[in-house]
């Protein structure tokens, strides 16, 4: 099938002989695309055809429960496997093994309803999909619709000290320590001279699109859809050139967080609602001894935000770095004291974020110049259609320019 070797093109660099500082550090512990679309693509296809061959069909409310059940276990899983940390950092060992059997259950059984979850998200999405216009065909969405939620990879990126920009990175197993991580991001800012961060990512468009399983089900169907949105746009100028400057990953990133939420948030409403309201659980939050603080409702996180990426552009841009960096370890302590336990900002940070211009992190005007893009066009349907042919950001300017004089030229 020709879909799985085109969408390898949305990982990072490709096997060479020659490796940068990132990917050398990163080799131990390196993610193989490849790998991993060989282990998912043909389990997703054997399951559906086992079950179209083998299998009962399931009711729609069986359906729906597995459905919700599966986002309450993660959950679930969450204040178990807290439990279990505070269990085996205190001084006696009195419970850990139950808490293991809990974790192990309650994964056994989430794991157990995997593949069913992800047909029925992957339906919802594809009927969202042909109603936007998006599929030629009535029956099919092309490419079709694949999901796998699992622990996507962990990416490890370097940006220069003097400006904010992506430089070198890599995908590491989504297993890699916190431990690990910060070992090697500190021998990169050690030895390079860099700033350098690492994350796990909310999803990868690889095929199946790696979605992460443990985020709420309107975030995994946006964040679906986002992915979705790359291998659509695979096939099309403006996804075949994404990688030709930064203006274009910006472009492809920020077009699929657009129609990712679109195309999310109609899939929503086609799901069915849920019988009673979900259950109470105690939702873990960090240890006090972690320096995470409660949540205050009244800090703005994106206003506070912004106002720190800006600022840090206008000390590096004078060639402040120091005061720049001093600056953002300040900021990150607000941010930490306001709830949102940030382990590193500095220019890595705001490097790999400023690629999503809808980000508070981001500094670029593209953001905007895609909303009014979308403003423009009378549906969802044109506005992806006027997009996918643009092989370039000046391109793109000069369309949306048409746009705006209302020129003939690019209605479709």
């Amino acid at each position: 099938m020709p879909l799985l070797p085109l969408l390898l093109v949305f990982g990072v660099a490709s096997d060479t002989f020659t490796l940068n500082p990132v990917q050398r550090v990163a080799l131990p512990y390196r993610y193989s695309i490849t790998g991993w679309e060989v282990r998912n693509f043909p389990d997703k296809w054997r399951h559906m055809l086992d079950t179209l061959i083998w299998g009962v069909e399931k009711s729609d409310e069986e359906e729906r429960d597995d459905l919700y059940r599966y986002f309450d276990l993660g959950r679930e899983l969450l204040a178990a496997e807290d439990a279990l940390n505070r269990a085996m950092s205190a001084p006696s060992a009195d419970g850990v093994a139950s808490l293991e059997d809990e974790v192990e259950r309650i994964a056994g059984e989430r794991s157990a309803l995997r593949d069913d979850v992800e047909e029925t998200i992957e339906s919802a999405i594809s009927t969202a999909i042909r109603e936007s216009g998006l599929s030629p065909w009535e029956s099919f969405v092309f490419p079709p619709v694949d999901i796998r939620l699992a622990g996507p990879p962990v990416l490890l990126l370097t940006s220069p000290r003097d400006r904010i920009a992506r430089q070198h990175e890599a995908l590491m197993d989504p297993d890699v320590s916190l431990v690990v991580r910060e070992r090697l991001e500190d021998s990169l800012m050690d030895e390079h001279d860099v700033a350098a961060i690492s994350f796990q990512v909310g999803g990868l468009a690889a095929y199946p699109a790696s979605v992460l399983d443990s985020i709420p089900l309107a975030d995994t169907l946006r964040t679906s859809a986002h992915e979705w949105t790359h291998h659509y746009m695979a096939f099309r100028p403006l996804g075949q050139k994404m990688f030709t400057s930064p203006e274009m990953v910006t472009l492809n990133e920020t077009l699929a967080d657009i129609v990712g939420r679109e195309i999310g948030n109609r899939a929503g409403e086609l799901l069915p609602e849920r019988e009673g309201p979900p259950p109470r659980m105690d939702i873990p939050t960090p240890a006090p001894e972690s320096g995470f603080h409660g949540r205050d409702e009244h800090f703005g996180f994106n206003e506070e935000m912004r106002e720190t990426r800006l600022r840090v552009d206008e000390l590096l841009e004078a060639g402040r770095v120091d005061e720049a960096e001093a600056y953002m370890e300040e900021r990150r302590r607000l941010f930490v004291e306001n709830g949102y336990p940030i382990r590193r900002l500095n220019q890595a940070y705001f490097a790999f974020h400023g690629t999503y211009a809808e980000s508070a992190a981001s500094s670029s005007p593209i953001a905007g110049q895609l909303h009014r893009f979308r403003e423009l066009s009378p549906d969802l349907r044109t506005f992806v259609l006027r997009m996918a042919d643009i092989s370039s950001y000046l391109q793109f300017l000069e369309r949306l320019e048409d746009l705006e004089r209302g020129s003939a030229s690019v209605v479709l």
